[in-house]
């Protein structure tokens, strides 16, 4: 997509819910998985491709693994 649209990120491991202004605002969740394992969901809108190899870029600078990232539509 080179507009914008709407993207769900997993990664493995706790996010801070405070960096969601570090993360072009998306929203975050972390769920605990039945492992014990925490899984942190990053859902929002981002304006294009650009955006969206930003976060996983910030993401990587974290250590956290980029366990799936779904493109859920254009907006």
């Amino acid at each position: 997509m080179s507009g914008p649209a709407i993207y769900r990120i997993r990664v493995r491991g706790k996010l801070d819910t405070k960096l969601a202004d570090r993360l072009e605002g998306m929203h975050i969740e972390n769920l605990a998985q039945s492992n014990g394992k925490v899984e942190s969901v990053l859902e929002g809108r981002l304006l294009d491709q650009a955006a969206l190899s930003g976060i996983l870029n910030k993401l990587y600078d974290l250590h956290l693994p980029v366990m799936s990232v779904d493109c859920l539509g254009g907006s």
